[in-house]
């Protein structure tokens, strides 16, 4: 039995294609209160510079991960030449001890690329031995400094290269009311959220001994939202920032922006759902710009779910940014729209913005959407597709292999290949050090590649470590040998 996929069929499911009717980009340099990371434009990360090199008392640096050696190198002169207190609180779990792939959930493949579990053990231990306080949670996915207990500042960047350089990322300071209860939070963070306070060397190069402990939080030591505008997830004792999300999307009557570096587990979110359904009932345009990651299942079908509910989704290729904008407030925040992770549990921050941040920050989502490399497509052609990865690979500077535009893919019954999945996935061909593989969907499949034959060789468990890319074709030709 033989089926033929062509470049010129429509897709199943849905991705995000390029957005023909774009604006050219340009850095956006003229903001006063917002601070971002472009190509092009590094007022964020001078910022996080400036507030490290200028803090006189006590410094409190959260980070889900910290890479950037220019950052490091901040924080370690700060403490060595002065007097003040330096505090990191940082993040540990057995996928980062591993340099688990499955961190793409938490942060960019950018920065996967930089083997981050290594250098950031590296640094937490060289700060810890440098007499930095350093702590680490199992769910601290926050970005923010407090200098002097009195000057806040969120970011959705993690202090690493990739994020204080290119992606798209955004910080703004708080108010200093504010700034002491995210100062508050830090301290029960710290002092009773965190699991791993000692960091040992040991004989072996490259090699710490961390020491794990059970963290127990008196929440009523937290802060009370009505008393600020800081607004926080701390697992499983306070989620008042997906409350102040949903309170920004019910109030809204003119226009609505959302951003995100991914969009999943929505199932966990009903409420949220629920709030954008009401929205859109009541004529309220919903905006959502996010990373194209046509690479993620997860993310497309986060995504596909709201764009059937009638949300409008862009995207660029580098966005990790975080936020929520209505005609009357915005919120910029470090969690994605995640039902997995942050939203409903982990350690996340989000801050109101007062007005001149609010009408910066809408402006700032209004040019991402002019400008977005991407837009999502429920119903594409495959060859809209190609073209779309194409231009991708150009951009990310990938050397992707090139097969024959006419394919044969072969196998038979025992390996268990799901000629529907074949037929509406994306197919992506994926190679690991020995290996080559297909993957469309949720399935992997071991294949030998010669010529223009592609021979399955087995079905196998879902892997972290292929190099991935799409496979073009005008025509594959599929061939069931039973």
């Amino acid at each position: 039995m033989e089926t033929i996929i062509r470049n010129t069929d429509i897709l199943n499911t849905g991705v995000f294609v390029i957005n023909n009717d774009r604006k050219d980009f340009h850095p956006f340099n003229h903001y006063n209160s917002l601070f971002l990371t472009q190509e092009g434009n590094s007022s964020l990360k001078n910022e996080i510079l400036r507030i490290i090199n200028e803090a006189t008392s006590v410094l409190k640096i959260c980070s889900f991960i910290i890479t950037d050696k220019e950052i490091f190198n901040a924080i370690l002169n700060k403490a060595k030449e002065s007097q003040i207190a330096v505090f990191v609180l940082t993040q540990l779990d057995q996928d980062k001890l591993k340099n688990d792939l499955s961190l793409i959930d938490f942060i960019t493949e950018e920065e996967i690329k930089e083997n981050p579990a290594q250098i950031h053990i590296k640094f937490i231990r060289k700060l810890y031995d440098n007499g930095i306080h350093v702590r680490a949670s199992l769910s601290a996915h926050s970005k923010f400094i407090v200098s002097d207990r009195t000057n806040g500042f969120i970011t959705s960047a993690n202090f690493t290269t990739p994020s204080l350089t290119f992606n798209t990322e955004s910080g703004v300071y708080l108010d200093e009311n504010s700034s002491k209860q995210l100062d508050r939070l830090f301290d029960v963070i710290f002092l009773q959220g965190t699991t791993f306070k000692q960091f040992l060397g040991t004989r072996k190069k490259g090699k710490m001994l961390v020491v794990q402990t059970e963290a127990t939080i008196n929440s009523d030591l937290l802060p009370v939202p009505s008393q600020s505008k800081l607004r926080y997830t701390c697992e499983s004792y306070e989620n008042n920032l997906l409350n102040e999300i949903i309170k920004v999307i019910d109030e809204a009557s003119d226009y609505i922006y959302l951003s995100a570096y991914s969009v999943v587990g929505l199932n966990s979110l009903p409420n949220l759902i629920q709030s954008l359904k009401n929205a859109i009932g009541r004529n309220v345009p919903v905006s959502l710009f996010c990373r194209g990651m046509n690479y993620r299942n997860d993310h497309l079908s986060g995504v596909s779910e709201l764009v059937e509910i009638g949300c409008k989704v862009y995207a660029d290729v580098y966005n990790h940014s975080k936020g929520v904008i209505n005609e009357k407030t915005g919120l910029i925040f470090t969690a994605n729209i995640d039902g997995n992770h942050g939203l409903t549990n982990g350690f996340e921050v989000g801050y109101i913005l007062n007005e001149n941040q609010r009408i910066e920050f809408l402006d700032f989502h209004k040019k991402l959407i002019e400008t977005s490399f991407y837009v999502y497509d429920s119903k594409p052609t495959r060859n809209e597709l190609f073209q779309t990865y194409i231009a991708y690979e150009m951009i990310k500077g990938l050397n992707a292999p090139v097969f024959p535009q006419n394919l044969i893919l072969s196998f038979n019954k025992s390996h268990n290949v799901n000629l529907e999945e074949l037929k509406s996935n994306v197919i992506f061909y994926g190679k690991s050090k020995d290996s080559e593989f297909l993957v469309m969907g949720n399935s992997y499949l071991k294949c030998r590649i010669k010529d223009n034959v592609i021979q399955i060789i087995e079905s196998v468990k879902p892997r972290f470590d292929l190099e991935k890319y799409v496979l073009k074709f005008f025509e594959l030709k599929i061939s069931n040998n039973q």
